[in-house]
């Protein structure tokens, strides 16, 4: 069983492990997705996890307002869609973007998968099958692009001093 799960609302707990809950997202996936695989409860929270392992590790923009969190958000100076976001305040683009990310994993599509080696053509059992050089190496993931692209510093942005 894994451990609980305590939920950062914008009090700037230093005991915080993830932004969202699990009925919050089996609502979010219900909604968007149907009810898909049905995974336990314990197996939500574990997803949980591993997305917020990924997440926390994003370059995001704004600023984390103390060194005691332990998580990224909330921030200060982080401005979405040119309004500036209360440094107290959990934005609604984490939660969709954290929703997405256990998505991610829960239909194992996880965005820090590890990458196979690509096979152009290959043949089992008389059933051959051969790939496009140009098709992707992993399955995308927009939602989960989309969901962050608010968030997170552009990869090549560049700052004038």
């Amino acid at each position: 069983m894994p451990t609980a799960l305590v939920i950062e609302t914008g009090s700037q707990s230093t005991t915080a492990n993830s932004y969202i809950t699990v009925d919050g997202y089996k609502t979010y996936r219900d909604d968007r997705y149907g009810v898909g695989n049905n995974p336990s409860n314990d197996q939500i929270t574990q997803y949980i996890y591993r997305a917020m392992s990924y997440f926390e590790t994003l370059n995001f923009k704004g600023y984390k307002a103390t060194e005691e969190r332990p998580l990224q958000f909330p921030r200060s100076d982080l401005l979405i869609d040119g309004y500036g976001k209360d440094d107290d305040e959990i934005p609604v683009e984490v939660l969709e973007a954290m929703y997405e990310l256990v998505y991610a994993y829960e239909t194992d599509n996880a965005p820090d998968k590890a990458v196979p080696r690509e096979t152009i053509s290959e043949s089992v059992n008389g059933v051959s099958v051969t790939y496009k050089s140009s098709s992707a190496h992993q399955t995308l993931t927009p939602a989960v692009t989309n969901a962050l692209r608010k968030l997170i510093k552009p990869a090549l942005q560049i700052a004038r001093v």
